[in-house]
């Protein structure tokens, strides 16, 4: 297993490095969801400082017609600055890679459908090269695809989670409607809250849409016993000030050596109280939730639908 982590600032990357993290995830100008947005100069920039780290760049939206002329060219440049890899969920990403003969490890990410392993190991044949599993599954599921798919795959280590997204302009046809005043692009800035309900979401919007988060971090600090055969473990740095988002990764990156060296059960004690001490809200997520629905149930009411 690899620690994986979303650079939020180019500056802290000498510190990441140096607590041995390897392999970054950097938001790029069709990104969604990115902590930070890197110029390709900066992108590779950071390349030619850090050769011996691996930097993916997240293309995980969906893209229209108009924009794959302009998407062609930055992938090309990704190729040219030798970016190892790309994160997407458009299969148009993939189809300009596989046409251009380009050598990116591709990493299909979409949010919520990477749920079976039949699917994902169907999908390598078309050319997918890893893939990150479906955070919306129970740990039991997600541990069954790893133990199925020839692929490697990455699940999510730490960070808010991804709820919903949309297209449409919500809030700033709330604001428009309300004529209230508020920064809607601010990330971290908003936070809703459903009615009669305790769970609290950050919401906010760009040019892609409007995208709403968790407010709580889904943790797995003391989890390693059961993760370590997936490849790779993912630290997600949306929404985290940047005292946190060091702190995070300081402890993951000495919890996976004190895995290798055989001291983790020993010392998780002493790292989780480190991870309370951030005073940061924490959630499982739904690791240890069941699934509701699965597909005989789906069969079975359809039937009873149809009586």
């Amino acid at each position: 297993m690899k620690l994986v982590l979303s650079l939020n600032k180019k500056e802290y990357l000498y510190d990441y490095v140096s607590m041995g993290i390897e392999i970054f995830v950097l938001g790029g100008k069709y990104s969604l969801h990115s902590p930070y947005t890197f110029s390709l100069d900066e992108i590779s920039e950071i390349i030619e400082k850090y050769p011996q780290c691996l930097f993916y760049v997240t293309m995980n939206a969906l893209y229209d017609q108009h924009e794959l002329k302009e998407i062609e060219d930055y992938i090309q440049s990704l190729n040219d600055i030798h970016v190892k890899g790309i994160i997407f969920q458009d299969f148009g990403i993939l189809q300009i890679v596989k046409e251009n003969d380009y050598n990116f490890d591709m990493m299909y990410s979409p949010e919520t459908l990477n749920t079976n392993a039949c699917t994902l190991n169907t999908l390598k044949d078309y050319g997918i090269t890893s893939a990150f599993v479906s955070k919306v599954i129970p740990l039991e599921e997600q541990l069954f695809i790893q133990k199925e798919v020839q692929i490697p795959l990455m699940i999510q280590a730490h960070g808010v989670e991804y709820i919903a997204a949309t297209k449409r302009e919500l809030l700033s046809n709330y604001q428009e409607a309300s004529q209230l005043s508020f920064d809607i692009s601010k990330k971290e800035n908003l936070i809703i809250q459903a009615h009669q309900s305790s769970y609290q979401f950050h919401i906010y919007e760009d040019r892609r849409g409007t995208h709403i988060f968790s407010h709580t971090r889904l943790y797995t600090l003391d989890l390693l016993n059961q993760l370590c055969d997936f490849d790779y473990w993912y630290i997600e740095t949306l929404m985290m000030k940047d005292e946190e988002a060091i702190e995070i990764a300081s402890l993951y990156s000495d919890a996976l050596k004190s895995y290798k060296n055989g001291s983790y059960n020993k010392d998780i004690k002493e790292y989780m109280h480190l991870l309370y001490c951030l005073n940061t809200p924490l959630d499982r997520g739904f690791l240890f939730d069941q699934t509701v629905y699965k597909l005989e149930d789906m069969r079975k009411m359809d039937n009873e639908k149809h009586k």
